[in-house]
């Protein structure tokens, strides 16, 4: 929305559609985070914890499928100014194409997560199956098939978005753990997830920085173009939030660990703070892929 009315000609349905993407990014990113959550930490949560991520996860499906046919339909009218959005040919022609691929790939992983939120013994496997369609729908489309090495460069976006899923989709249950009463145990599931956190987090910004330098033409030019404003404002989001994510683990965990007074709330707000700069980063990424890596003006609808 922001670059599209800095471009000479701006279109108020351009602009939507980087809103509306942003909110897909969190919902369907969001559940295969969740869903991840769920696999690896599900059985250590409480009974109502683990109720609501239920709740949670078959809610951000639902979410995800909603704002996925609204961003499709969008997509149609954007493409076609809006004379054929009902042109029964020109949706079997954007169903076919990379969007519609897309659109099925994240569709279809997207009711697979809901096995998460099951007692069904391959509930996790079936799952995990949604969260890798989830996130390939990512590099099927975009600036990621836009460039070479084709393979390399699909399989780093599908990486560094399954570490960035994890990250999201385990915030909300932290959130609950947090305000635990038993602050032991919660400060020994929150010690866990630090540390398999941590080799996230070295994972994310190792496929970024690949990722960057695979999409960026010109690194010493990479400001001349609109991508890489969004994709400064992204990274800083990120490393704010990472920030946060590491004050967390080593002033308020600690603090948990010890019984402090309104240790658990200290981190409840700090996790929630961390939430919002993780939202803008979702936006940012929303920004950056309606603008080519190179080329100023030059949309591309991811």
């Amino acid at each position: 929305m922001i670059l599209e009315y800095l471009q000479p000609d701006p279109s108020l349905a351009d602009g939507l559609t980087v809103v509306l993407r942003a909110l897909y990014y969190v919902a369907t990113i969001g559940a295969a985070g969740l869903a991840l959550f769920a696999i690896g930490f599900g059985h250590r949560l409480e009974a109502a914890e683990a109720a609501r991520l239920r709740r949670w996860l078959l809610g951000a499906v639902a979410a995800g499928l909603v704002l996925s046919v609204a961003a499709l339909a969008l997509r149609v009218f954007v493409l076609t100014a809006g004379a054929s959005a009902t042109d029964p040919d020109v949706w079997g022609a954007v169903m076919r194409s990379r969007i519609g691929d897309a659109f099925w790939l994240r569709g279809g992983g997207l009711l697979l997560l809901g096995a998460a939120a099951t007692r069904w013994r391959a509930g996790p496997a079936v799952a995990a199956v949604g969260v890798v369609l989830v996130l390939f729908s990512y590099a099927a489309m975009g600036h990621s098939v836009l460039y070479r090495p084709r393979q390399e460069i699909a399989a780093l976006v599908v990486v560094h978005l399954g570490v960035v899923a994890f990250w999201v989709g385990s915030l909300p249950p932290l959130l609950w753990v947090a305000r635990r009463r038993d602050t032991a145990s919660a400060a020994a599931l929150l010690r866990d997830w630090s540390v398999a956190a941590t080799v996230a987090v070295g994972v994310m910004l190792a496929t970024g920085l690949l990722l960057t330098c695979y999409l960026t033409v010109r690194l010493d030019r990479i400001l001349d173009a609109w991508h890489g404003w969004a994709l400064a404002w992204k990274v800083a989001a990120v490393l704010c939030a990472l920030g946060l994510a590491l004050w967390n683990r080593l002033r308020h965990t600690p603090a948990l660990t010890r019984g402090e007074d309104g240790a658990g709330a200290r981190l409840a707000a700090s996790i929630r703070i961390e939430s919002v700069v993780v939202l803008l980063a979702f936006y940012a990424a929303a920004e950056m892929v309606s603008v080519h890596p190179a080329d100023y003006g030059h949309r591309v609808q991811g």
